[in-house]
């Protein structure tokens, strides 16, 4: 009875579903039910919960179709935007959906043709997306995340706030090369584990009363609490870390086609590692605090089950050894293609023939190719026998664990990006954008910033990083500044996501543990929030000037527009 309600849509702290379920039991639920009349505000919220959709996809191109009759290209454009950023918010369709209305969208109002819309959707850095997730994939599917989990945690002693400590550091370092999402979901089990062996610890001998009690319930919100939002943060210290990284370094050729390369793999290492290590300490301070004050005492007994975890693992098998291997070989191919130091092995080739993306694909094609069993030629007898020996790779796995969706919603942004520099849309918002250019940088970056970190907590990051990066590369254009001074911070406060549990799928997961409540984790993730934007802000205008040239208005953007003066 209870289901059929829900799906009904019928309000669930109204009265009547409160009579109807009362009487559902009775066998005068009938007169119940006819003899109760129902509001005609019910009646109308129910009606605009369950069209909700429907009038979001029908009353948005006509709310903004005025656009469609202005005069200049950038007008329609921007009608196209506004419709795609609407979908996006309201989630009226799936994210990967929504991604693929500038295929129809642009050619139809004259923005761009089919082709060069369609061609944005596979360009190089979503290749190199591809090829790190499917590295990603490759070190899920042999386990060795885990095995390198437990070999960190169970030397970070048994205090409560060490352990809260080894948990961020292990959950970022992993989220900076594979998905945060496999992270935090791998990441909180064990953390649960350890959470109840404090607890028992405690019980078998209180020491402080009720003060104790609520220190270990606080002790548990806050240890999976550190779990997502340090998958949140490890996220921004490498260019593949979270997709959002990606939509910058996508859009950053689209905008500026010029561009002289000193972004890469290895200068957005040397660039937001240091960042990211110290939103993490702030982070974990912050947590400390707040959750683990009235802590119980440290137990060697955690130690002694991690340690036990770990000696319960089997023998490094001969896959996990051949999957670190590649990894190594990716992340030195990526490191000394262009390292910046000296010259990297990219001079041998012509410009633009070598990309981190092929050196993705590279190893990507070696998981596919290399066995996950030890070569054993002598066993290879017949065919069959052939066919039962797998590869590090399969397309099995590749198809159940692989976010197709993230590759339309990369391109999707890409699309829009060519769009908005090819209509003029940039200049125009740069030209609307003129009454604050001329503020103090870090005022400028404290706002971008600010308001990213505002709409990330409510959608995407890869749709905040798409939507606000074109505009914000603008803007400083328009200042006079270098382009990355507002491009990176933005893109970082996309991920910054701490608030809600919608926020982020990090997020989602530790929520759904039922040890956190909406409050504790919108309450510190808004503290954790003004913190991090401060920090990135003082970063921005101190640290970030020895690993970037940001004090230089750059060539490339100049010849861009020519209407920028530096």
């Amino acid at each position: 009875m209870s289901l059929s309600l829900h799906l009904s849509g019928w309000p669930e702290n109204s009265e009547s579903r409160q009579r109807m379920l009362e009487s559902s039991s009775s066998t005068n639920f009938v007169q119940h039910f006819v003899s109760r009349e129902v509001s005609n505000k019910e009646r109308l919220l129910c009606l605009l919960r369950r069209m909700k959709n429907g009038l979001v996809l029908v009353l948005t191109p006509l709310l903004f179709g005025q656009m469609l009759w202005w005069e200049g290209p950038e007008w329609r454009c921007a009608y196209c935007v506004c419709i795609i950023a609407i979908y996006w918010m309201s989630e009226v369709m799936p994210l990967a959906v929504t991604a693929m209305l500038p295929v129809v969208l642009f050619p139809l109002v004259g923005v761009l043709d089919a082709n060069t819309t369609a061609k944005e959707y596979m360009n190089d850095t979503n290749f190199l997306f591809i090829g790190g997730l499917t590295m990603a994939a490759a070190v899920e599917k042999c386990d060795l995340h885990e095995r390198v989990a437990l070999s960190v945690l169970r030397l970070v002693g048994s205090e409560p706030k060490w352990i809260m400590l080894g948990f961020m550091t292990v959950t970022a370092l992993l989220s900076s090369f594979i998905s945060n999402t496999a992270t935090t979901a791998m990441m909180v089990p064990i953390g649960q584990s350890v959470v109840q062996q404090l607890i028992s610890s405690f019980q078998h001998h209180p020491t402080n009363g009720e003060r104790g009690r609520q220190g270990c319930k606080k002790m548990a919100t806050g240890l999976v609490l550190s779990i997502c939002f340090a998958a949140n943060i490890g996220g921004t210290g490498t260019a593949t870390g979270t997709p959002s990284n990606l939509v910058m370094l996508g859009q950053l050729n689209a905008l500026f086609p010029k561009v002289d390369g000193s972004l890469n793999y290895v200068t957005w290492i040397f660039f937001a590692y240091p960042l990211m290590l110290l939103c993490l300490g702030v982070a974990w301070a912050t947590l400390v605090w707040f959750f683990l004050r009235d802590a119980p005492e440290k137990d060697e007994a955690v130690t002694e089950m991690l340690n036990t975890r770990y000696r319960e693992l089997p023998r490094m098998t001969y896959a996990e050894k051949s999957v670190f291997v590649c990894f190594c070989i990716l992340l030195s191919l990526w490191i000394f293609r262009n390292p910046g130091i000296v010259p990297g092995f990219s001079v041998f080739f012509k410009k633009g023939a070598y990309t981190d993306a092929t050196s993705a694909m590279i190893v990507s094609f070696l998981l596919f190719v290399l066995p996950s069993e030890k070569p054993d030629i002598a066993s290879y007898i017949k065919k069959e026998d052939l066919k039962k020996r797998g590869c590090l790779m399969d397309w099995k796995t590749m198809q159940e664990t692989f976010p197709w969706s993230v590759v339309l919603l990369l391109g999707g942004g890409f699309a829009l990006a060519a769009g908005v520099k090819e209509s003029g849309l940039s200049l125009l918002i740069g030209t609307s954008l003129s009454s604050i250019e001329h503020l103090p940088l870090w005022i400028l970056q404290l706002l971008t910033m600010l308001i990213a970190m505002v709409i990330t907590n409510i959608c995407s990051n890869t749709v905040t990083a798409s939507i606000f990066v074109p505009i914000v590369a603008t803007l400083a254009q328009r200042a006079g500044h270098h382009p990355f001074t507002l491009m990176l911070p933005t893109t970082l406060a996309s991920s910054f996501a701490f608030i809600f549990p919608v926020g982020t799928p990090p997020n989602a997961i530790v929520f759904g543990s039922g040890m956190v409540k909406v409050s504790d984790m919108a309450f510190v993730g808004g503290i954790i929030s003004i913190e991090l934007l401060i920090l990135t802000v003082m970063y921005m205008n101190s640290i970030a000037y020895l690993t970037l040239p940001l004090l230089e208005f750059p060539t490339w953007a100049v010849i861009t527009n020519s209407t920028v003066t530096p």
